[in-house]
């Protein structure tokens, strides 16, 4: 997968890209999969392009052009003060859109309950991400993004608890309008992310209303038990299985993916 991620990031950034990854097949899954959203959103005409941690683009002319997964433990955005080689992003706008996105590997949210949640892929909005880069150590946002992605690169199948888990966590993160009064940075309107824009990232006035105006999947590289996709309908969450590299589930789920984003977050 290595090899593929490196020539997915030579192609958006136009040269050769030095890449620096985390140790592991689950992180290298995670990478992977990252890399293949925004090769596939150039495709369609995206302008997508490497983001330092600092908020300065990587450019084809640049001495130094790096990629940064973080290794280690999840944890939030680091401010750019911190300097430009911590964790990098991708950044995307859809063509003819004047708001830019980005993908993020391993970063956590915070949610209502006080704790911390990782999500291995999320997409935010760069007004919620520059907004914490700015402050001197960064931070998580709080709140839920817009998208939302579990890999999982294990061989046993995936289980009702696995599911289980990712709807509660979901449920910890979401804002919703009635949660206002009792959120210390509600503002009104209230938006689903904080920093956030909430004329833009309106928040729900249910957790199934928000699941249904967000993305949220599970990619597997092997199946799932009988049973364990049960809720996932109801919730709106994607379950894919058999995604992995050149594989027929891999198509599915980026044209499901990138359809989602075409229709949502232009």
């Amino acid at each position: 997968m290595i090899p593929a991620i490196s020539a997915a990031l030579d192609i958006i950034v136009g040269n050769a890209v030095n890449l620096q990854n985390a140790n592991g097949a689950g992180r290298a899954y995670e990478l992977y999969m990252m890399t293949a959203i925004a090769e596939r959103l150039l495709t369609t005409g995206a302008q997508v392009r490497i983001k330092r941690s600092d908020g300065s683009f990587v450019l084809p002319t640049d001495t130094n052009r790096g990629f940064v997964q973080r290794g280690g433990g999840p944890s939030g955005i680091p401010g750019a003060s911190q300097g430009p080689g911590n964790m990098s992003a991708i950044a995307f706008r859809l063509s003819g859109s004047a708001r830019e996105w980005e993908i993020w590997n391993g970063v956590q949210f915070n949610g209502r309950s006080g704790g911390q949640h990782e999500f291995d892929i999320a997409i935010v909005s760069s007004h919620t991400a520059d907004t914490l880069r700015a402050t001197p150590t960064g931070g998580s946002p709080f709140g839920r993004p817009a998208v939302a992605i579990e890999c999982k690169d294990v061989a046993s199948a995936g289980s009702v608890d696995e599911m289980r888990a990712l709807v509660a966590r979901l449920y910890d993160v979401t804002a919703l309008i009635g949660h206002g009064p009792y959120l210390s940075w509600a503002s009104s309107p209230m938006s689903s992310i904080h920093p956030g824009q909430a004329h833009l990232e309106p928040a729900r006035t249910s957790f199934r209303e928000s699941n249904m105006n967000s993305y949220s999947a599970i990619i597997r590289k092997t199946g799932f038990t009988s049973g364990a996709t049960a809720v996932s309908g109801y919730y709106f969450i994607h379950p894919f299985a058999d995604v992995f590299l050149g594989s027929a589930q891999e198509t599915a789920f980026l044209d499901n993916l990138i359809n989602w984003i075409e229709c949502n977050l232009a």
